[in-house]
């Protein structure tokens, strides 16, 4: 199975949610003083040549064209373009405001005397000034930003020094947060991101108390619900695995386009062993490590161990490969004991993490979360779920045809207990693990809610609900409005006078090129004359729904896609264009794109991007710069339980450009045309108003509520909110009416 992985690990998606917001701003951002209009120039004129600044990343010819439209705001175009440029000045001006509080929270932060936790503020407090400049390399020359760098990693080796790897990590991750480009903390803060990871799986009640500890430390102090440990055990979780699953990882991570020995993957191996070694609350799950004997000499072995490697010359055959595993097995009997289960899965991880950040073991418990990412179906009973203000765990909404929408659970339910046991206090992954299980098995729900004729302060009725689980199929492909029930009841038309068509992917699953096939055939069939494509926050997919995808905008003839390259520097598996599926051929599109927008995404992105510079498509890529994953991930069965996915290409696009941002790039992803920026806050509002919007409350019956959801999508552009959605309608209403008014004129 070939398949373009996700952004990565949880640190790694907490490092790119600070970072949000980095596309630099139009020029005229700070300057939306109007300017006469021409009067021989008509609105729809504009409108074409405003699509062709667009097109060809004229930032200030765009910026002179929408504020001279903005001077007729009589016409549709002309309304449209002022208020677009008011929403500008009003980030601006939010800019400005949120700028001066931030520097004094920063100084405020900077002059408190409360160790870790106010370097953590002010750390923050820098990211998110870095996050609003627009001069970003200014902030990080400030001396006040670089004395606070120096303080926060010194205090971080502190802390992690002293065992304490949760403030390590949290100092670790913002320094890298404001450092990403450099890359100066990512060895940091793999190694703390690995001795974490540890924690919660093996002590998981020790990693909360550091998290509990760390929260009672905050000004407006509140504990943490008790912790829970249901579903928390590694023992289940890592019962499967034996040394012929990390004997096999081993033989398939040659594959990997780094070539590297099986020198260095044993060594890194080893190196993760010795961080579960030193990491001293580990023993709350394998006491051996208190033993400072026992310890040392166990690290001894490794010492030496990394020292015939080093001696070696050439690679270590299977054979030698098993013996160095046997006899790390043997020692760690004679001294520490840890669980041969837990030995094996960090010698595994270690080995792997010595390739890049996406290429990884599966293993027996993460097949199923594996599959669900990639095949945009799982077993469950079919609900989104959410903590409340409480940290209960609450129902998002119930899927429509699944389970628990059949059965009757509603919107904004608490789940209570899972099979009687309580889950209050359950992170939303544990809560997940829980839910979902085996296909065909009942699992309970203890459901808490208020009755439908009681007051708010009424007590709340419990309810059980006996769910089978079945295979719940995630629909990825959404329009503009919901207008129904099921997944697939959508209004496709953001601009319907007009004839604009709006969809989202949210993946590429092997559903997604059949969805959107039947929403291209439901918009054509009502006129569709422009369509924006939204890949914002898409963290990618399946390769081939990429192509199928790419192919329906592209008819050029015998161009190819996306290619590979592997470490023996040939070009392999083309994947052409196919002029007959270019279905939407001759429709003017917006791609929107942003920092969140990873692998399949740019890779669709990426070829609209370079067919359109040589004019096979009429389109136009706008946002801000995308993620930067584009390489090849094979995924292989290692044993009937497990896999392995392994990074063997890096993906070229139509000009030979690599989207992959490999260590030390300073070019990588897909760069928009043109470039339009939304503040933290307006990306976060944008996010939630969007998913309210698309909430439909649903009965036991499938029927939608008559109640309007929360939040109506008009909202995301009439107040400003979502910025490059708002130009992307605007560039299309303006390429639109100009080739209505060419069409005129030409007959």
């Amino acid at each position: 199975m070939r398949e373009l992985l996700r952004r990565g690990s949880g640190w790694q998606a907490l490092a790119l949610a600070l970072v949000v917001g980095i596309a630099a701003p139009l020029s005229w951002a700070q300057d939306v003083k109007p300017v006469a209009a021409a009067p021989e120039a008509p609105a729809a004129r504009l409108g074409t040549d405003l699509w062709k600044s667009a097109r060809s990343g004229d930032a200030d010819a765009f910026d002179r064209l929408v504020r001279t439209l903005a001077q007729t705001p009589d016409q549709p175009l002309g309304a449209a373009s002022a208020q677009f440029v008011t929403h500008v000045a009003e980030r601006e001006t939010a800019r400005q405001a949120r700028i001066t509080e931030v520097l004094a929270e920063l100084d405020k932060h900077l002059a408190a005397d409360k160790g870790d936790i106010s370097l953590a503020k002010a750390l923050r407090s820098a990211i998110e000034w870095h996050m609003l400049s627009t001069d970003k390399e200014a902030v990080l020359a400030d001396t006040r930003i670089q004395d606070l760098i120096a303080r926060c990693a010194s205090a971080a080796r502190e802390a992690e020094a002293r065992g304490d790897s949760l403030t390590a990590g949290e100092l670790f991750v913002l320094l890298d947060a404001l450092l990403d480009v450099q890359g100066t903390y990512k060895p940091d803060l793999r190694r703390i991101a690995a001795r974490q990871e540890m924690l919660r799986l093996y002590v998981p009640e020790r990693m909360y108390e550091l998290r509990n500890q760390r929260a009672l430390k905050e000004d407006d102090a509140k504990p943490l619900p008790p912790y829970n440990p249901f579903g928390d055990s590694w023992q289940i979780k890592l019962g499967a695995i034996d040394q012929t699953m990390v004997e096999r990882c081993l033989q398939f991570a040659r594959k990997h386009i780094s070539q590297k020995s099986t020198r260095d993957l044993l060594k890194g191996g080893l190196e993760h062993v010795r961080t579960m070694v030193t990491t001293a609350d580990l023993a709350g799950a394998f006491p051996g490590l208190a033993d400072d004997q026992a310890r040392t000499a166990f690290l001894a072995f490794l010492d030496a161990e990394e020292a015939r490697l080093a001696e070696r010359e050439g690679d270590l055959d299977a054979v030698q490969i098993g013996a160095l595993v046997d006899r790390l097995r043997r020692k760690n009997d004679q001294t520490t004991r840890i669980a041969s289960t837990a030995l094996l899965h960090e010698f595994g991880n270690g080995a792997m993490s010595t390739l890049d950040e996406f290429s990884e073991m599966i293993w027996p418990d993460e097949v199923r979360r594996f599959n669900k990412n990639t095949q945009g179906r799982f077993v469950g009973v079919g609900i989104q779920i959410e903590h409340d203000e409480l940290q209960n765990i609450r129902v998002v909404t119930p899927i429509e045809g699944t389970p628990a929408q059949r059965a009757g659970i509603h919107a904004g339910d608490i789940i209570a207990k899972v099979d009687g046991r309580t889950i209050f206090g359950l992170t939303l992954d544990q809560a997940v693990d829980v839910i979902t299980g085996p296909q065909n098995t009942d699992v309970t729900l203890t459901i808490e809610r208020t009755p439908a004729d009681a007051g708010p302060d009424a007590p709340k009725e419990s309810i059980d609900f006996t769910l089978k689980r079945s295979v719940i199929k995630i629909a990825t492909v959404k329009g503009w409005k919901r207008e129904g029930a099921r997944e697939s009841d959508w209004n496709w038309f953001i601009d319907q006078p007009s004839g604009i068509g709006y969809v989202r992917l949210t993946q590429f699953a092997d559903s997604t090129g059949a969805e959107l096939d039947r929403a291209i055939a439901s918009m054509k069939s009502a006129d569709l004359k422009g369509l924006i494509l939204d890949l914002r926050f898409n963290p990618g997919g399946l390769l081939e729904q990429a192509v199928h995808i790419s192919q329906r905008f592209i008819d050029a003839p015998e161009g190819f896609i996306v290619v590979s390259k592997g470490a023996s520097g040939r070009l392999e598996d083309p994947h052409f264009t196919d002029p007959e599926a270019a279905t939407l051929a001759k429709i003017p599109v917006v791609v929107l794109v942003n920092e969140g927008s990873a692998s399949a995404s740019e890779i669709v992105s990426g070829a609209i991007s370079r067919f359109a510079a040589q004019g096979s498509v009429d389109a136009v890529v706008l946002g801000a710069r995308s993620f930067g994953k584009g390489s090849v991930q094979n995924v292989w069965p290692v044993t009937a339980t497990s896999m392995i996915k392994v990074t063997t290409a890096y993906y070229m696009l139509p000009d030979k450009s690599i989207i992959h941002r490999r260590p030390g790039d300073k070019v990588w992803g897909v760069e928009p045309n043109l470039k339009i920026e939304m503040l933290p806050k307006q990306t976060s509002d944008a996010i939630l108003a969007r998913r309210d919007a698309d909430i439909v409350a649903l009965n036991e019956n499938g029927i939608a509520a008559d109640t309007k959801p929360k939040v109506q999508p008009e909202e995301l552009i009439s107040k400003g909110t979502d910025l490059q959605l708002e130009a992307a309608l605007l560039l299309l209403r303006g390429k639109v009416a100009g080739d209505a008014t060419l069409a005129r004129s030409d007959r």
